[in-house]
């Protein structure tokens, strides 16, 4: 092979390793190598806030002062709805107590009132087994704050089933900030025979549902 000719092919040679870097210096610069450029935004603070389910709860026994509470700073000590002595058959009917109701919430709701117990037990130790009756013999009306009150309940006291109640506007579905004030009245009708020497406690809940 004749000098010129090796040198002709050296060149050949280096030309075509020059032209294969190039090509891969563009590939790493075009198609995302080492040397590739990039940009980044970030969105962030993004929140998302659920409404709240509360209210508050002010039971003033007739006479007495009024007892405040919140279904989340003392949801099973409100204040008693009524505390009377001395009945005897025939007495009342006689306005007892109230309660007042607040949505206190961010969610329109909807509220009920149910009895969640009505026990029996002894005033004195004249009372006997047979004693057992007042609850039942209790006469209960419940009256809501409309500008024509509406009676909620009327009927035996251990009888009264869950009552879905209406805002002070008539509303069932109470926005926030709506508020109903509820009055109860208790008479004993007379011929009642089992009912002396004893104690009727009741106990009413007032529940709350997100519309």
């Amino acid at each position: 092979m004749s000098l010129d000719r090796q040198r002709s092919d050296r060149r050949k040679l280096r030309a075509g390793m020059v032209l294969v870097l190039l090509l891969a210096g563009t590939a790493l610069i075009g198609w995302g190598g080492l040397a590739a450029w990039q940009a980044v935004t970030e969105s962030g603070g993004s929140t998302a806030t659920a409404l709240g389910v509360h209210h508050s709860n002010v039971a003033t026994v007739t006479g007495g002062s009024p007892v405040s509470c919140t279904d989340t700073t003392s949801p099973v000590a409100c204040g008693a709805v009524f505390d009377v002595h001395g009945i005897a058959p025939g007495w009342g009917p006689t306005q007892v107590g109230t309660v007042a109701i607040t949505n206190t919430g961010t969610e329109a709701s909807t509220f009920q009132l149910s009895l969640t117990s009505a026990v029996v037990s002894a005033a004195d130790g004249m009372w006997t087994p047979a004693d057992d009756t007042l609850c039942g013999d209790l006469q209960l009306t419940v009256k809501d704050s409309e500008a024509t009150p509406q009676v909620v309940y009327s009927g035996s006291l251990a009888a009264m089933p869950d009552e879905n109640i209406l805002d002070s506007g008539g509303n069932a579905v109470w926005a926030s900030g709506a508020t109903g004030t509820f009055a109860f009245s208790l008479a004993l009708p007379g011929g009642r025979n089992t009912d002396e020497d004893s104690v009727c406690t009741a106990v009413f809940t007032w529940g709350q549902n997100g519309a």
